[in-house]
Order: structure tokens, then sequence, then C-alpha cells
């Protein structure tokens, strides 16, 4: 009888396979857990674990944790992290090609750039990034750009002549801020604060959103509303890793990533336009330079990194994006 019992048992395991062990995937953001990144990263998430019945689950890590935007790039390609969204411009170190999106005053506005994103340019890129080896899911953003200053407020054109302004180490950010006469300062970003704070650069650019949330306002009172590029941010992963998954998975993870995109770029665009209130209520000088004379500068850029056939090309489909 107890033969019996025991093979009874047997044949209920081998008839009933234990539940598939859960897939987890590590998600890193450079941004503070209040920002739209994480905002949009937690969507990623509950979609996923939703759609996919628990059997995957994103485990989200902001502020750095998993490394600064170049690192956990690196860490796609290397397995570390499975999933992130730096700034386009870290990205362009990759995928030559993503520079075209770090170009000054590219966008007309908001609607030009998702229009841009969602569109035939963004179809191109996507496949650019495929040849690297990396997996688009969606262009998140992080915001329309202006300019802070310490001690000394950005009236006009003039005002930013020769003074340090901290930029990301993008080749095409680095450019605009010397073609519009400042002294353009690659520096990490998790170091501006006290590089503002010291004097070590006299500025940096930035959205309202993070100038707000990072607490610049603190060391560099003074906000130029100047809207000189809108920044994209691309969600990304291995395609390796990507390929990996169940063909059902993956479709899941992209209807993610156009889902929470969508809302990440409606908090992105609320934040953004609600809090220069607050700002000025902080004690912030807003002032609003005449762009007209920024735009001017910026057609060294353009004949800098806008060179071959098909970057000509790609940048009259933006353009003429409607």
């Amino acid at each position: 009888m107890k033969k019996f019992v025991m093979g009874l048992a047997l044949a209920a395991m081998t008839a009933f396979p234990a539940a598939a062990e859960t897939i987890i995937l590590k998600a890193g953001h450079s941004a503070n857990a209040d920002e739209p990144y994480h905002i949009g990263l937690t969507e990623f998430a509950r979609i996923v674990k939703e759609k996919s019945g628990g059997r995957v689950e994103v485990q989200i890590f902001p502020n750095n944790q998993l490394g600064n935007e170049k690192e956990m790039i690196e860490g796609l390609l290397l397995g570390t992290v499975d999933i992130t969204v730096p700034s386009n411009g870290v990205v362009t170190n990759f995928v030559k090609k993503l520079g075209i999106f770090d170009l000054p005053f590219l966008f007309r506005d908001r609607a030009h750039m998702y229009k841009a994103m969602d569109g035939e340019p963004g179809k191109i890129l996507n496949k650019a990034m495929e040849e690297k080896g990396f997996r688009l899911l969606g262009f998140y953003e992080a915001g329309i750009r202006h300019i802070m200053t310490r001690t000394k407020p950005i009236n006009s054109y003039a005002d930013l002549q020769g003074l340090k302004i901290r930029t990301m180490g993008v080749p095409a950010h680095v450019a605009s801020f010397n073609a519009f006469g400042a002294n353009a300062t690659p520096l990490a970003y998790s170091e501006l604060y006290g590089a503002l704070q010291s004097g070590l650069v006299d500025g940096a650019e930035a959205a309202n959103t993070n100038y707000n949330s990072k607490k610049f306002y603190e060391v560099a009172p003074h906000w130029a509303q100047i809207g000189w590029t809108a920044l994209v941010a691309d969600l990304i992963m291995s395609a390796k890793k990507f390929n990996s998954l169940p063909k059902d998975i993956q479709g899941i993870l992209l209807e993610a990533g156009l889902k929470s995109a969508a809302k990440e770029r409606a908090a992105y665009s609320n934040s953004d336009n609600s809090l220069l209130g607050s700002l000025k209520a902080k004690g912030v000088k807003v002032t609003h330079p005449d762009p007209a004379p920024f735009r001017k500068a910026s057609q060294k850029v353009y004949d800098e990194f806008v060179k071959s056939d098909s970057d000509r090309k790609l940048l009259n489909t933006i353009i003429n994006t409607k």
C-alpha cells in the first residue's frame, strides 16, 4: 500500500510540473524616485507584472544605484543590468546616429518631439540601436532645457559670454554651449550641486523638473527660460537579453514600453509646466532672454554634426515631421 501511495505521488508530480521561476528584470535610472523617469518605470513594471500574470517582475533602482548612465548602458551589454533609461546623448557614445536628437533647437515644441520619436525618425534610430546590440522599448523625455547660473542672471545672449556652464559629456551639448559663447564644462551629474556650490562652474543646463527636485536653485538661483533643447531619453535593454525571453514576454515588454512612455512624458510635461510659479515662490529669479541669437549661433553646431547625406536626410525627416 505504501508503494502504491508513493507511486500516486510521483505520478502527480510529473503530471503537474513546478511553476516556472519568476523572471526578474533589474531596471536602473539616474533620477530621484519622485521624478518622471521613476513614474514611467513604475508604470512599466505594473503593466509587465499584470500582463505576464506575475511571471515577470521588474525591480527599479533610482538615483544611480546601479551606476551612472554610461555604466548602466555598459551593464546592459555585460548582463548586469536589464533595463535602463539614460539621456539620449549618453547612448550616443554607443550608437552615433542618435546624436541627431541632441542638436539645439531641433524640435518646434513637445508635440513635434513626440511625433518625431514615434514616427519615421524614431524607427530609423531604433534600427540603428538594434545594429549596436540594443532593443528600444520606448522613448521617454527629460524635459525642455534651460540655463541656471549662480550669481549673474542671463537676460540676453551677451550675458552668457565666457561663463563656465556645466554640460553632459555629449559632443553636441558641449559644441552648443561653446557656440553660445560660454565655456562648456562637461561634468558628472552627481557632482553638479557641489560644483555650483563651490563655484567650480558658473551655471548649468536643466529642465524645470530636475532643477527643482535636485534643489539646484539653492546654489544657482538665476533661471533663464531659453528652451535650448528638448531632451530625449531612451528606454532600452540589450537585444541579446530581449531575444532570450519568450515571444509573449517580448510583446508585453514592448507594449509596456509604449504605454509607460506616454505616462512618463505626461508627467514630465505636467511637472515642467507647473513648477515655474513654485520656483519663483522659493526665491528663484526667472528671466526670459530672446532665443533668436542662440538659434543663430546653433547653425555652427549643425554644420559640425550634420555632414553625411544620411544625416541630412534624417534631419529633414525630423524637420518635416508634422
